[in-house]
């Protein structure tokens, strides 16, 4: 397919937060607590990934014929594996490589392409946001350019997709109940691999967006950026918490040394009442760290699945 488009992102710059505004950052509060949004915050990793993103990469990059194995890697890719919550370009090179692998995709010889620029300017450690995207198309020869085209068509289709599809999703209760006891005590803010327009819009429309002092996304920077510019060093690591539903949340956490408290997948409810219940107080009393960290870190890293379901 040839494809004949005029590449337009419409970004609201003002509220883009940068690591160099990290950088300037000054706690407010002896504790800092840095949490995450999808599958956090919202109970919405199924919604946004089964419903948004897998309907726009069988669309864009034509793959009906496989709709099946689609969902099933995505999924597998985002929801249920070590791999929850990657960004969404390192997820598509994973994705077509499971596919590339399945017998039933080799039997009908559907090809996919290689992405061998995009492995290349993830592993630059460029912002991986739909604007450093364009960037990169502008710069690549013709031939790598139309394979960056699709891949930034089916990224501006997500959002697109999200921001017609999610919405009236409340947060979860256990987290507001959370974000209100934690404000007195910590400066709280929000680390996330969503687009920051995303964020924006889901933290402001359910009110919320008051309970943090900043929201970092995509466009921002990765995890452990976002901690290290903002937390590390500011306050005591005892004092720094982070609370994810995915393994790039605790990578992040033990990257700049900080404590870690897991949202359980498919147990977020029963994770956050526990953590109000029992562990609030004791991460301000600064007696979290050691076996009981240790017991919600080892509960988490059973629920995920290392093995794909389509292997036997």
């Amino acid at each position: 397919m040839c494809w004949n488009v005029e590449i337009k992102l419409n970004y609201n710059k003002h509220t883009y937060l940068t690591l160099e505004a990290l950088k300037n950052h000054m706690p407010t509060k002896d504790y800092f607590v840095g949490i995450d949004s999808d599958g956090t915050v919202f109970d919405s990793m199924e919604v946004k990934h089964k419903d948004c993103f897998v309907g726009s990469l069988i669309r864009i990059f034509e793959l009906a014929a496989i709709a099946h194995e689609v969902h099933l890697v995505w999924n597998h890719v985002n929801i249920f594996s070590n791999t929850r919550g990657t960004n969404r370009f390192k997820a598509l090179i994973l994705t077509f490589n499971y596919l590339r692998e399945i017998d039933r995709v080799k039997q009908l010889g559907i090809h996919f392409p290689k992405l061998n620029i995009l492995k290349q300017w993830i592993k630059k450690g460029k912002i991986l946001s739909n604007e450093s995207l364009m960037n990169l198309i502008n710069s690549s020869d013709p031939e790598e350019r139309l394979v960056l085209i699709k891949i930034l068509k089916w990224s501006e289709e997500v959002n697109r997709t999200v921001k017609n599809t999610v919405f009236n999703l409340p947060p979860l209760e256990g987290a507001k109940t959370a974000m209100a006891s934690l404000k007195p005590h910590a400066d709280i803010m929000v680390i996330s691999n969503t687009p920051l327009d995303t964020l924006h819009r889901e933290w402001s429309e359910n009110k919320i967006f008051s309970n943090v002092l900043y929201i970092g996304g995509q466009e921002t920077g990765t995890k452990t950026e976002m901690l290290m510019h903002a937390a590390k060093q500011k306050y005591d690591n005892d004092k720094i918490l982070v609370i994810g539903d995915s393994p790039g949340d605790l990578y992040a956490a033990k990257n700049v040394e900080a404590l870690f408290y897991p949202i359980l997948p498919t147990k977020e409810i029963h994770a956050w009442d526990n953590f109000n219940k029992e562990y609030l107080d004791v991460f301000l009393k600064g007696d979290y760290s050691g076996e009981k960290e240790k017991r919600q870190i080892e509960e988490f890293n059973t629920i995920l699945k290392s093995t794909p379901p389509w292997v036997k």
